[in-house]
């Protein structure tokens, strides 16, 4: 299933040019103020992978040579640490006791499938779980205090978070709680016996692998550039690194298994394209889908457009595919069909008789879509909202957790 989480921010300060650059380009978007909030999506271990944004630093503080500028801080930072161990606690913080089925309705803040049947959802400091696809939830004891992700690799191995906090790690099926030997963790995604996660000092974290329930990290590097996005099929993950948090083009890491990493030049990138941001997903059979957020400085003034490619190969090589209707903050896939979200209330579907509205959510959007098998699947709204398809997408059932 295909989580994503983004985080927007400027992690680098920006010259008087690049201001007006972004200035403009906000501007040509019709104003998407929520491209800077935090989207999360999906992979609870589900096969189409996962997204996840990095850029953890802010434009306040930067300093400027224009005239009524406030000069950068020179107040010290707190220390960040880059080893995934050195700033793990030693116990976990309280967090809520035990309960039993029939626990009352909670607002989603993230959910996880290992199967079409069985999956877990956290909100509230609540964590539940299903056995039988979401008709009924049971409370579980609850994850760490402050806890905002989970992903769940098996009935019995999981993980919890939140971004400015430690990594928890759960060998007995949520029983109880292990420092799991990370920090900083902007996202983490598992599959196929892998967890990858992108996690430590801002604002170029590193890159991380192990074995599921292992808490001994292998440091792949950094991201590619200042924001970067997570997604995991089998024992492959693509990193891409995102353009519109930092100077360098966008560019994409491709680990598989424990190869050496390939770089890979994304098809959208020449000429004079800027490609601010460029969401990346794969489909339950494992194609590598992509849509590029494409700028051409060239005309005045400048054009947006939207270009969609597919891979079968792991990035090695692409074809043309047919972009969504809006600039998507997200993209995922099953076999036959492409999805794609953005913003706004709609997720839209590519089937063969084009896109189309899937679903939508009235006064809000979506923070993560993802599907388990090539029918199952789950969308969770930015208001708490989970909804559930059995169908491929066809229609959807609110589930109340």
């Amino acid at each position: 299933m295909s989580l994503r989480i983004r985080v927007w921010s400027w992690p680098y300060c920006t010259t008087d040019y690049e201001d007006r650059r972004l200035h403009h380009r906000i501007d040509l978007l019709g104003n998407r103020a929520e491209d800077f909030g935090v989207q999360e999506d999906m992979n609870r271990r589900f096969p189409v992978a996962t997204v996840a944004l990095v850029a953890l630093v802010a434009l306040a503080g930067c300093g400027s040579s224009g005239p009524g500028s406030v000069p950068p801080s020179t107040t010290a930072s707190a220390p960040v640490t880059a080893s995934p161990s050195a700033a793990a606690a030693s116990s976990p913080p309280t967090s809520a006791p035990p309960g039993t089925q029939g626990a009352g309705p909670i607002d989603v803040q993230d959910v996880s499938f290992v199967s079409a049947g069985q999956g877990w959802a956290l909100g509230g400091g609540e964590l539940v779980t299903t056995t039988d696809g979401g008709a009924r939830w049971t409370r579980l004891p609850g994850p760490p205090a402050g806890a905002a992700h989970i992903r769940f690799a098996s009935p019995q191995a999981g993980y919890a978070w939140s971004t400015a906090g430690s990594l928890w790690i759960t060998t007995d099926g949520a029983a109880s709680w292990q420092p799991g030997g990370l920090t900083q963790v902007v996202s983490l995604e598992t599959a196929a016996g892998w967890v990858w996660s992108i996690a430590g000092a801002q604002p170029y974290p590193n890159i991380w692998r192990t074995r599921v329930g292992s808490t001994d990290w292998t440091n792949l590097g950094p991201t590619p550039d200042r924001s970067a996005t997570l997604t995991v099929h089998g024992d492959v993950a693509y990193v891409v690194g995102q353009q519109g948090a930092g100077p360098i083009v966008p560019s994409l890491d491709v680990f598989a298994g424990t190869q050496p990493v390939r770089h890979e030049s994304l098809p959208c990138v020449h000429g004079q394209a800027y490609v601010p941001f460029a969401p990346l997903g794969t489909s339950t059979d494992g194609l590598v889908y992509l849509v590029c957020d494409v700028m051409n400085n060239q005309p005045s003034p400048p054009v947006q457009t939207q270009l969609a490619y597919e891979s079968g190969n792991e990035g090695g090589s692409w074809r043309a595919g047919q972009p969504p209707p809006q600039p998507p903050q997200g993209v995922t896939a099953v076999a036959g069909g492409r999805f794609a979200w953005n913003s706004g209330p709609d997720l839209y579907q590519l089937t063969g008789h084009g896109w189309q509205v899937s679903l939508t959510d009235p006064g809000h959007g979506f923070s993560l879509v993802g599907f388990e098998t090539n029918t199952q699947g789950v969308a969770l709204g930015t208001n708490g909202y989970l909804w559930i398809t059995r169908n491929g997408g066809a229609s959807w059932s609110r589930v109340t957790v």
